[in-house]
């Protein structure tokens, strides 16, 4: 069994000790003021340490003033000759931070506290932390609604021991750029999610591929020979682009017909009331219509579990029953915890569970493995297998949930 809090602690040690003696030579005049700093690599041999504690040396230096940046990987010792006498007070930051784990979570949440999104995030994050207990981690969680530029920039100067993005949403909200500054201080950082601008990090990425392709797969299984992929637009995504391949991958091999995404507006989450769910109800109906007529499915494929009491209430306007004469598939296995289900009780026959909080142990584990360099330089990506959930019945509260 390893002891994790041990080996961080014997990395700090070598990082303090690297420190110490980089000043040192600075005052014996073995590393003159403007002179260059030979490369990481010579002084990872020369310290007997790996590059990522030699980074997080440096970048202490950097930023007491000790060293001066001149380039990407090029550091000058500062002209200031007092500037390494006086960084022993300056380095007065809490001893727990070097051994605490930073949490970046956006500004905001789009639709409040119970929206979905909110889901995702808080079991992703609950993951996080609840592997951080496990290995005796302190856990910093962030909100960037409630922290500036100039508080993390001092942050990551501190030397955390790494940070962790469990969601990465667009706009104001980009947590990319504040991620940015942990990694250009030398602070591990990884994400989560396929996000193309989330390619320069270490990240963990859910498999959709795989997630989509079992589940058209057993809703075909189930006899099922003309689907529908029923989405609100816009669905322009890198999941729904995974899923879409995936889907047509399993209808071409069964044989059938592909037929084309028909969609419906999207609909901001939750709706707590009869009146709104009602009209949105008759909304999504009338997009139906093109493909009830058109394709005569026996099953849709919704985009997430929220999206099935809208698509179940909607066909029963149109005199069918759902889950019975069409068939609903949803997603991200969620169904259960849907306020709209209080108005229309059917259950999805299937879902898919991404294992979110499974998500967020596995991106401690990358991060100490990096920490603990046993990663290869390049930027990691590892895949989480999704899982099929099948539904015991269409109408009740008794679906299996993870």
């Amino acid at each position: 069994m390893t002891l994790p809090l041990l080996e961080s602690l014997t990395n700090e040690v070598a990082e303090g000790r690297v420190v110490e003696a980089i000043r040192g030579r600075i005052k014996d005049g073995t590393l003159r003021p403007g002179e260059a700093m030979p490369s990481e690599r010579r002084l990872s041999e020369q310290f007997r340490v790996g590059r990522t504690v030699l980074r997080r040396a440096l970048a202490v230096l950097d930023g007491e003033g000790v060293l001066q940046r001149s380039g990407p990987r090029l550091r000058t010792v500062a002209f200031d000759s007092d500037a390494a006498d006086r960084s022993s007070s300056q380095r007065a930051q809490p001893a727990w931070i070097k051994q605490s784990v930073v949490i970046l979570t956006p500004a905001r949440l789009v639709g409040g506290p119970s929206d979905a999104r909110s889901r995702w995030l808080q079991y992703t994050t609950l993951g996080t932390i609840d592997h951080l207990r496990e290995r005796n981690i302190h856990a910093i969680t962030l909100s960037l609604g409630a922290i500036g530029t100039p508080e993390l920039e001092s942050l990551a100067q501190s030397n955390p021991l790494g940070v962790l993005i469990p969601e990465v949403s667009g706009g104001e909200n980009d947590v990319v750029p504040f991620a940015s500054l942990f990694r250009d201080a030398g602070v591990p950082v990884v994400c989560y999610g396929g996000t193309p601008s989330l390619d320069k990090f270490d990240r963990v990425v859910s498999d959709h591929e795989s997630g989509a392709y079992e589940l058209s797969r057993a809703v075909i299984k189930r006899g099922c020979k003309s689907i529908v992929r029923f989405w609100p637009r816009p669905w322009e995504t890198y999941w729904f682009e995974a899923r879409n391949r995936s889907h047509s991958r399993a209808v071409a091999e069964a044989g059938l017909e592909l037929h084309p995404i028909a969609e419906f507006p999207y609909t901001p989450a939750p709706i707590f009331d009869r009146e709104r769910f009602d009209y949105v109800t008759r909304q999504v109906a009338g997009f139906l219509l093109e493909p009830l007529r058109l394709y005569k499915p026996d099953a849709l494929l919704m985009a997430t579990d929220r999206d099935v009491p809208y698509a179940a209430a909607a066909l029963r306007l149109h005199g069918i029953t759902p889950g019975k004469d069409i068939l609903l598939a949803g997603y991200d296995n969620y169904w259960k915890y849907c306020e709209e289900t209080a108005f229309e009780p059917t259950a999805p026959t299937f879902s898919v569970d991404k294992c979110n909080q499974r998500a967020g142990s596995e991106m401690v584990q990358l991060l100490f493995d990096r920490i603990e360099s046993r990663l290869p330089a390049e930027r990691q990506t590892r895949v989480l297998q999704q899982n099929l959930i099948e539904f015991t019945s269409a109408s009740t509260f008794d679906g299996q949930v993870v």
